[in-house]
């Protein structure tokens, strides 16, 4: 699994407060996936969330998906798709497990 943690725009953390956000590959699920959470004690657990994508098996096939998602609440580097498909490349991915429905 990889994870990379872009810096959160400014807009995006005066609208929100302070953000944790985190993108990348995930092997076990076969998907890349992308988080965006309140990192603030002062919100409760069931508001932290903001968006959370590539949660299911094989749901998000293309690096683009995830960067675009995240676009309007970080800066992304240019890289960041090719970065994103050379751990998919490095790490592959694993058959889905009968448990996974």
């Amino acid at each position: 699994m990889s994870r990379y943690e872009p810096k959160a725009h400014a807009d995006a953390v005066r609208t929100h407060g302070p953000l944790t956000i985190g993108i990348g590959w995930d092997a076990p699920l076969n998907t890349y996936f992308a988080a965006v959470h309140r990192d603030n004690d002062n919100v409760d657990d069931e508001h932290r969330e903001i968006l959370w994508i590539g949660t299911s098996y094989g749901e998000i096939a293309e690096p683009e998906t995830v960067i675009d998602a995240i676009t309007h609440f970080a800066d992304v580097d240019g890289d960041l798709a090719a970065t994103l498909r050379a751990d998919r490349l490095r790490e592959g991915h694993r058959p889905r497990s009968p448990w996974i429905r």
